[in-house]
């Protein structure tokens, strides 16, 4: 049972990772910003922080919270649940919409930069606060209240989907981004 839930501890603290960086470079979008923003970078960003949650991460959640489900009597943990689930949809409709915005600017159309920080950081916080409540909420849920059997019935959807960007293979299309998230984190240790 632990490897999925070890799997999505270890994709929330990449997910973690890609944010802070994706932080560190939409800050040059601030007036006062040392350099530019890399566009195609922060792009990069939130087409995995779409892809890989919505195809696999999210659907895996979804698959262990409903074998979770009917196990929890506690109503208020069951309420956080459905927070969950609520936030996985509001994430994917804002990281649409960000990408939109973004692939806008690279097409040479004029965004609002103040607006476009705004929502920004909206989608930021609830990345975060979303990771939050999972890992302090969902996954000790899961440990304790799932079943072997429960896991075994999700367990092959592990083994098709492999995270492009922090899995054994790195997807060329996501090459780019490993060495921003990569080159971000040294500059970081180093500040």
């Amino acid at each position: 049972m632990s490897m999925l839930i070890d799997r999505i501890i270890k994709d929330h603290e990449h997910l973690t990772r890609l944010l802070v960086c994706l932080d560190k470079e939409i800050a040059n979008y601030k007036e006062g910003a040392s350099r530019r923003p890399r566009l195609s970078v922060i792009i990069d960003a939130l087409d995995y922080l779409h892809n890989y949650p919505d195809s696999f991460h999210h659907p895996l959640e979804s698959r262990l919270l409903a074998k979770l489900r009917p196990r929890i009597t506690d109503t208020e943990l069951r309420q956080k649940l459905e927070v969950i689930e609520d936030q996985h949809v509001e994430i994917s409709q804002l990281t649409n919409n960000l990408i939109d915005r973004f692939e806008s600017i690279k097409n040479d159309q004029i965004i609002p930069i103040d607006a476009l920080l705004a929502d920004y950081q909206r989608y930021a916080d609830l990345q975060i606060n979303h990771l939050r409540l999972e890992n302090t909420c969902m996954i000790p849920a899961m440990q304790k209240l799932l079943t072997e059997e429960d896991v075994a019935a999700v367990t092959n959807a592990l083994n098709d989907n492999p995270d492009p960007l922090f899995g054994a293979h790195l997807w060329d299309s996501y090459e780019d981004l490993y060495q921003f998230v990569i080159g971000t984190e040294k500059e970081l240790a180093t500040a």
